[in-house]
């Protein structure tokens, strides 16, 4: 069902399932928590064998920017 909605999805159902792919616990909500688990889930996926090389902090840092970025847009009004 997943590959099928990324390949003929309308975009609202593409973004509901990229939703629910972070919503770990389906409470409506994305925490750093659950990004970052789903992140450095994707990261084991990509290997170690990646050029360039990532460090191993790279999914927090990456999730930390996110939600810096966001909370920026949300104080803006975004």
């Amino acid at each position: 069902m997943g590959l099928s909605i990324l390949l003929r999805g309308s975009v609202q159902e593409k973004l509901n399932w990229a939703f629910n792919l972070y919503d770990i616990n389906k409470d409506g909500y994305i925490t750093k928590e659950e990004m970052l688990d789903i992140m450095k889930a994707i990261y084991d996926m990509m290997g170690k064998c990646t050029y360039p090389a990532l460090k191993d902090e790279a999914p927090r840092q990456h999730v930390e920017l996110f939600f810096q970025v966001r909370t920026c847009f949300l104080l803006k009004g975004r």
